[in-house]
C-alpha cells in the first residue's frame, strides 16, 4: 500500500510506504469513511488487515476472504470461499450470514464491492481459474441473487455515479463488461 507524502517542486508527490505487510495474494482494499481506515485481504493466508494511517490490525478467517463491505461504524459483511459472514471489527466476532456457492468444491470468492443502493455485489471465480467457473451475485437485503455467469477471473466490480450502469471484468479475456442498472434499485 503507498500514501503520498510532501511531493517535490514539480509537483510529483513522493511515494511511501502505508504499510509493509506482506500479502501472497492482496486484494479487496476497502476504505471505511467512518473509521477512516483501509481494510484489505490476502487471500491465500486467510486474513483480513487494517490500517487507520497509524495502527496496523489483521484477523485470521475461517477461510479464504476477498471482499467486504461497510454496514456501520463496526460492522463489515466478508465474502468468503464458501460464505458472506458479518463480521463486528470491536468483538472480533465472526457470524455467517449465508452459503455462497459452498456445495461448488472448485470455487472461491474473488472481488466484491458495495453498490450504491446498500448491496453487495461479490464474484467468484475457480480456485485455479477453471474457465468459466465463476459467478456474479447480489446481496441485497438478506438474499443472494446470482447475477452473470459463466466468468473466469471476477474483477474490478465498480459503478458509475449516475446510478445507471455496473461494471465488471473477466480478467481472461481483458474486457470492461457494461451493465445498464435500474436506478432506483440497482437491479440489471
Amino acid at each position: 500500500m503507498v500514501s503520498e507524502q510532501s511531493g517535490d517542486d514539480q509537483g510529483v508527490p513522493d511515494v511511501g510506504v502505508f504499510d509493509d505487510s506482506r500479502c501472497e495474494l492482496g486484494e479487496g482494499p476497502l476504505w471505511h469513511p467512518q473509521r477512516g481506515e483501509l481494510f484489505w485481504f490476502d487471500i491465500l493466508a486467510s486474513t483480513m488487515h487494517s490500517r487507520d494511517g497509524t495502527q496496523h490490525q489483521s484477523w485470521q478467517m475461517p477461510e479464504m476472504c476477498s471482499a467486504a463491505g461497510w454496514v456501520d461504524r463496526d460492522t463489515l459483511v466478508v465474502a468468503g470461499a464458501t460464505a458472506l459472514y458479518r463480521f463486528d471489527i470491536t468483538s472480533r466476532a465472526l457470524e455467517p450470514l449465508l452459503a455462497l456457492e459452498a456445495d461448488n468444491e472448485v470455487t472461491r470468492s474473488n472481488d466484491g464491492r458495495a453498490d450504491p443502493w446498500g448491496g453487495f455485489w461479490i464474484g467468484t471465480m475457480g480456485l485455479n481459474s477453471e474457465p468459466g467457473a465463476g459467478s456474479i451475485y447480489r446481496y441485497y437485503r438478506g438474499e443472494l441473487k446470482r447475477l452473470f455467469a459463466d466468468i473466469t477471473v471476477t474483477n474490478a466490480i465498480c459503478f458509475d455515479k449516475a446510478r445507471a450502469c455496473a461494471y465488471y471484468v473477466d480478467s481472461t479475456k481483458g474486457i470492461v463488461w457494461r451493465q445498464a442498472v435500474d436506478a432506483t434499485t440497482g437491479w440489471p
